[in-house]
């Protein structure tokens, strides 16, 4: 893997961690939108964060496979 691989490759990443805090943000927004208490909150913006996080690497590593 060159260089120029590598950075593109972290880039990647960079950007779909910010994906997935921003998704665990809109989920925490919705849950406190429907009423639920702040602790409950926290954990279904977790479960948004970490679904999205999860896909992403999944979704990447299937096209760095398929590229090579």
């Amino acid at each position: 893997m060159s260089v120029h691989d590598l950075v593109l490759l972290m880039l990647t990443l960079a950007v779909l961690v910010m994906a997935s805090v921003l998704a665990g943000v809109i989920g925490f927004g919705v849950a406190r939108w429907a009423g639920l208490p702040i602790p409950d909150a926290v954990v279904r913006g977790a479960i948004a964060c970490a679904a999205t996080l999860t896909i992403g690497i999944a979704v990447l590593g299937i096209l760095v496979t398929a590229i090579r």
